[in-house]
């Protein structure tokens, strides 16, 4: 969808709709509703079903003017009670209202900025978050499918109205917004494929071509590579399949950041778990193509890096392979040697995330690194704990943790801390190795990230974020369908744009 500026007396505007905001049981409408409609619309004020409109969140109801308006259409869209509102609803509200605009087959819809005002944000964040929460909530994945298409179609371009030149900050708003909203939906586009379409190999292409677009260094370690690199945790999950299996390392250094130290975000990337020999269950073990989430999730978060270029040194790792029951298949009972030199007794196989992610993480300390985030749809004890709207987050570094809630609240990807107390090590304690990778069936999600601190030292910032929840949507949520949410995409490019903010590292 592109997006277009028409600047010009607001009584010159011509779009095929126009959108504008209300809060819910508001006395008063938004001031540049109010305004607009004084000026242009007046016959909307004495419409009863205007009156009737409620306000609730997402509520969209559509007025239709009089025969020959440059208008014919006003979308009047719901954010909720104002007192509730944050810039979520304003996201969900408008992606509500362009998926009306697909809907009634409109092509040029408009958003003017007067529709922002009154609300508690800056009108260029208003705009930017309006816009990514719209593009995102078109997104569709029906590239697969040869009948039964839906016959709506996306807007071709969205009109930002304004009846003044914008600053430079709000002119910008609309190529981040889209910029933002490519990542999020490229990382969707990989978690929403099929597992024998988005395999390793596939990953690893999708890295490549980031690679050329944005000048970014690449290195693909294939099995061998990996093995003989002592990444033997990697390996031994890896072995049962047949599917070549890669650890992907993509590094942005622009010019200037050479002597920075970078930041490194590592994504799980099995691209269909089946548990291994631990198998699971037959139910819904096809939704187990979006256990590469963390991985998706780190390269849609580099498309954004290098659409926007970032002036950060950024390292991504994406260890990625299918678990699968083999002849060849690790075991229940098998001690493995990790890169980091620590051993490993294996309880479950269906314990492979951790697996592959402890090498990644040994390997991301030979960068030197300021701080590291690992993503990784990890354990279903988080689902259970925290539900789909909430990520876990678990880490060494306080401050860490700290900067990513509170950036995670304003992008609309929420996280919620688990402690990672010592005692917890008791439960992975083995008699044959250094430890386990599984306890027993309590905490699940703090022993995965147990698991995990024993390969980072605590000097180095650490968090690992578990998505396990948040990666999918069972149903149709504000800003995305039912399938892959893209989550996390949002949380490392605001967390590489801050690194500023960051006065640990």
């Amino acid at each position: 969808m592109f997006i277009e500026w028409q600047i010009t007396n607001p009584k010159e505007w011509q779009a095929e709709a126009i959108v504008f905001f209300s809060f819910e049981k508001s006395s008063e409408p938004l001031p540049g509703f109010k305004r607009w409609i004084e000026e242009n619309a007046s016959w909307i004020s004495q419409s009863q079903a205007l009156k009737d409109f409620k306000g609730k969140h997402q509520e969209v109801a559509v007025y239709y003017g009089p025969s020959g308006s440059k208008i014919p259409r006003i979308l009047y869209v719901g954010l909720g009670p104002a007192e509730k509102f944050e810039l979520d609803k304003l996201r969900s509200a408008a992606a509500g209202a362009l998926r009306k605009c697909r809907d009634l087959g409109l092509n040029r819809p408009a958003l003017p900025l007067t529709a922002l005002e009154g609300l508690p944000f800056e009108s260029m964040d208003a705009l930017r978050e309006a816009l990514i929460g719209g593009i995102c909530g078109l997104y569709r994945y029906d590239a697969l499918k040869t009948r039964d298409l839906e016959a709506s179609t996306a807007p071709e371009t969205l009109l930002l109205l304004d009846e003044k030149e914008p600053d430079e900050n709000t002119r910008s708003a609309p190529s981040v917004a889209q910029a933002i909203a490519s990542g999020v939906c490229s990382a969707r586009d990989l978690v929403n494929a099929p597992a024998n379409r988005a395999t390793p190999s596939h990953m690893a292409d999708a890295a490549r071509r980031l690679s050329e677009e944005y000048g970014f260094h690449i290195q693909v370690l294939n099995f061998d590579m990996a093995q003989t690199l002592g990444m033997g945790a990697f390996a031994a999950v890896a072995q049962g399949s047949r599917e070549p299996a890669f650890v992907i390392i993509l590094e942005h250094q622009p010019k200037g950041t050479e002597k920075e130290p970078p930041m490194v975000f590592v994504g799980k990337g099995i691209t269909f778990d089946t548990g291994g020999i631990s198998i699971k269950p037959s139910a819904n073990m096809e939704t187990m193509k979006e256990d590469m989430a963390g991985a998706a999730a780190v390269l849609g978060a580099f498309e954004v890096i290098g659409k926007l270029k970032i002036k950060r040194h950024v390292i991504g790792i994406l260890p990625c392979t299918e678990n699968m029951p083999d002849g060849k298949a690790y075991k229940p009972g098998d001690v493995i040697r990790s890169l980091s030199g620590l051993t490993i007794e294996v309880i479950s196989t269906d314990a492979e995330g951790r697996m592959i992610l402890c090498d990644a993480l040994t390997y991301a300390l030979r960068s030197e690194p300021a701080l590291i985030v690992d993503l990784a749809t990890l354990t279903g004890a988080c689902l259970v704990a925290l539900g789909k709207e909430v990520a876990g987050i678990m880490g060494n570094h306080e401050g860490l943790i700290q900067k990513i809630q509170e950036i995670g609240r304003q992008v609309g990807e929420k996280f919620w801390p688990l402690p990672l107390w010592d005692f917890y090590f008791e439960y992975i304690k083995s008699d044959v190795a250094d430890f386990k990778n599984v306890g027993d069936r309590t905490a699940g999600t703090i022993i995965g990230g147990m698991f995990l601190k024993q390969f980072v030292p605590d000097e180095i910032p650490w968090a690992h974020l578990d998505i396990a929840g948040t990666a999918w949507a069972d149903k149709d949520l504000g800003t995305a369908p039912k399938g892959a949410t893209g989550f996390g995409v949002r949380l490392l490019v605001e967390l590489a744009q801050r690194k500023d903010e960051l006065n640990f590292v």
